[in-house]
Order: structure tokens, then C-alpha cells, then sequence
């Protein structure tokens, strides 16, 4: 009985601890991990096994201009440079001032918000032809330095849509 009690008791205390030690998870609409939290507004999102980067999100308004609480969706805003004329090829973003992360940016495109990974390493200038909006692709002439190459491309509303909420 005395083994039973303690057995008892030191599994209680254990599954409380590890309760408390379990880390945050943001969950898209269908209830599915979307990401891990960094900061307030600054997510880890797995886009390839052992890989993630940081992509942003930002609160969820009603028509009064009110936030709902406890909801979130992918935040946008960002650019893409091309080396290609057309927006096509040749994707570049800037640098990112976090330690350790993944340099990134999101933009709104009418597929979805999209998160633009760079490499990881040193940058480089290149020549740029294009940038990407969100209103579109938009021709320029200049050489840009400070920039990534774009290693990996995730559509954030595709494969996680919002709603996204915290548990």
C-alpha cells in the first residue's frame, strides 16, 4: 500500500511539473500546430524538417475596430527583390536583426500570405531587376547590397489558416 501511495503521488507530481514545462503552441483553424512563439508577435514556423524560421503575426479586428480576443492571423507587409525582370527568379530579402534566426519577410499575394526564407551565411549585392509587392511586380534598375538569397517559400494561409489562437 505504502508503494502504491508513493507510486501514486510521485505521478501526480511529475505530470503537474510537465504540465507547466510544456511550451506554447500557436494552432491554425483546423487545430494544428502552426508554429511556436518567439516574442508577442514573432512565431517560429517549421518549414522543413530541422528547420524553421521566424514569420509574424498580428491581432484579428471586427468591423468596430475592436481585436478579438485570443485571435490572430499572419501579418504581412514585406518585399521580395528579383533578380529576374518579371518577379520570377532570382528572389533576394534583406537581412534580419535577430540572433540565431532565419532572415525573413512576409507579403500578402493573392494566393495568400507568403513567408520568404532566406539562407543561412553572409549576404551579398546583387543586381536587382523587380520587386515584389503586394499590389504586384514592379521593374527597377539598381544593385542592392545587405540581401539573402531566398531558400524556401511558404504559403502561411495555405498551410495554416486563420484563425490562429494560442494553447
Amino acid at each position: 500500500m505504502k508503494v502504491l501511495l508513493i507510486a501514486v503521488l510521485a505521478t501526480a507530481i511529475g505530470g503537474a511539473g510537465g504540465a507547466r514545462a510544456e511550451a506554447a503552441a500557436l494552432l491554425d483553424s483546423t487545430g494544428n500546430v502552426a508554429a511556436r512563439p518567439f516574442n508577442d508577435t514573432m512565431m517560429l514556423v517549421t518549414v522543413s524538417p530541422g528547420v524553421v524560421a521566424p514569420a509574424s503575426i498580428r491581432s484579428i479586428y471586427d468591423a468596430d475596430g475592436h481585436a478579438a480576443s485570443g485571435l490572430a492571423t499572419w501579418a504581412s507587409g514585406g518585399s521580395v527583390l528579383f533578380t529576374s525582370v518579371d518577379c520570377t527568379s532570382g528572389a533576394h530579402i534583406f537581412t534580419t536583426s535577430h540572433a540565431g534566426v532565419r532572415a525573413t519577410t512576409q507579403l500578402e499575394t493573392a494566393d495568400g500570405v507568403k513567408l520568404y526564407v532566406g539562407a543561412i551565411g553572409g549576404t551579398r549585392t546583387a543586381s536587382i531587376r523587380s520587386i515584389l509587392y503586394a499590389s504586384g511586380c514592379t521593374a527597377v534598375a539598381l544593385r542592392q547590397s545587405g540581401l539573402l538569397p531566398v531558400d524556401t517559400i511558404v504559403n502561411l494561409t495555405a498551410a495554416y489558416p486563420p484563425p490562429l489562437s494560442f494553447q
